[in-house]
């Protein structure tokens, strides 16, 4: 667009194309000459100062096997592929399966940590738990809920219902034998009373290896409570190795402990004080969102009214109607202003004419606006009918 053209345009002054139809374009903001474009907006947006939003690395080392060697790896596995007959068969017939053990083991042997590292960082756990810390979770962790049939798993982000973590998982990890292991389940994002703080829904500390039966209970489990009209809530496993028995005192809570103020937590002030007895190693958590059984949770479990947030939606407010609105829709401008009852009144009368006391109502249109309209209608007519064919505008509450 030249700049005469965008000037021209700027000025709002009317004009007429081809078809003799009247116009008036105006163009807000800046002239596209000087705007900055998406690209320079968002650098801008998100630009950080070096000296204050550093990232530290508080978890291992991980060594990522060789690129080279993971494709020359598949390469040959995908050459002895070729040479089998029987596999070039089953794969013709669609009876060939993959082995998914052999493909899970090869992708924690490989992307796992990095996945699940980027994984967590879009959905802003490390920021919201260590502040501007981050570690690669080099342990795998398989976490599972015992629904009867079939187990609701934890992965990275996923949804589980409050109904499904009523009971505390079975929690496995490929964990070091001699080692030893602290489990925390923790939540940032439903806290009631305190803002940035979360709630402690489980820790076990002083883990034997990779049996978490054997490990001190430092606070029982709490199935997750996400309130009602607050969305989606985050519920973060960090698996902490150790390197050395810690005494857990200062965290432990009373058994069978239901009051939340107690399960007040922060995981930075926790590993700043223990940072130098123990390593975040792992990592996994889901995402959960209220549903009905959290009603009977809240009332006999925890003693207390349910919450339940709702937006809380500004007032439209309308400017005076002015006697001449100029370069203003008539039709859609009266209606703006009409009283609510007289609308209802209108769109009532303009449906009791399609009810027939004795027949069933029209079906709606599959296609409706392929109908042509009369052309000696005129435009705010034409507009009209089709707003109403789609039911937008005042029409939807027809």
């Amino acid at each position: 667009m030249s700049l005469t053209l965008t000037r021209y345009l700027r000025s709002g002054l009317n004009f007429i194309d081809k078809n003799g139809i009247r116009h008036r374009w105006i163009v807000r903001g800046k002239d596209p000459e000087i705007a900055q474009n998406l690209e320079q907006r968002m650098a801008e947006w998100n630009k950080k100062d070096p000296e204050l939003d550093f990232r530290v690395d508080i978890g291992y080392r991980y060594a990522r096997p060789s690129r080279k060697v993971v494709i020359s790896e598949r390469l040959k596995i995908r050459k002895e592929v070729k040479s089998s007959m029987q596999i070039e068969k089953a794969a013709r017939d669609r009876t060939l399966t993959a082995p998914m053990d052999g493909v899970y083991q090869e992708w924690i042997a490989t992307s796992a940590p990095y996945q699940i590292q980027n994984t967590a960082e879009y959905y802003n756990v490390f920021d919201d738990l260590f502040g501007s810390a981050y570690f690669t979770p080099i342990t795998m962790m398989d976490i599972r809920y015992d629904q009867g049939d079939a187990d609701a798993l934890v992965y990275q982000g996923n949804l589980l219902k409050p109904a499904e973590t009523t009971k505390p998982p079975t929690v496995t990890y490929n964990g070091v034998n001699d080692a030893l292991y602290t489990l925390v389940l923790t939540t940032p994002d439903c806290h009631l009373t305190e803002e940035n703080a979360e709630y402690l829904h489980w820790m076990i500390g002083n883990i034997p290896g990779n049996d978490v039966s054997k490990g001190t209970e430092i606070c029982d489990y709490l199935q997750p409570f996400p309130p009602r009209g607050l969305g989606y809530c985050r519920y973060v496993f960090v698996l902490y190795r150790q390197e050395k028995v810690i005494d857990f005192n200062q965290y432990k809570r009373p058994e069978n402990c239901k009051n939340l103020a107690a399960r007040t937590f922060s995981t930075y002030e926790f590993y700043r004080d223990l940072q130098d007895l123990m390593t975040p190693c792992g990592l996994a958590f889901f995402q959960s969102n209220w549903d009905s059984s959290l009603t009977d949770f809240f009332h006999n479990v925890l003693e207390m009214k349910e919450p339940w947030f709702e937006y809380d939606f500004p007032v439209h407010t309308l400017p005076p109607e002015k006697w001449i609105p100029w370069y203003k829709p008539f039709n859609l401008y009266l209606d703006k202003y009409k009283h609510p009852k007289e609308l209802g009144k209108e769109l009532l009368l303009e449906k009791l004419k399609e009810v027939h006391p004795f027949e069933k109502p029209p079906p709606p249109l599959k296609y409706p606006q392929i109908f042509p309209l009369p052309s000696s209608n005129p435009t705010w007519l034409n507009d009209d009918i089709k707003r109403r064919r789609e039911r937008q505008g005042k029409w939807k509450y027809m």
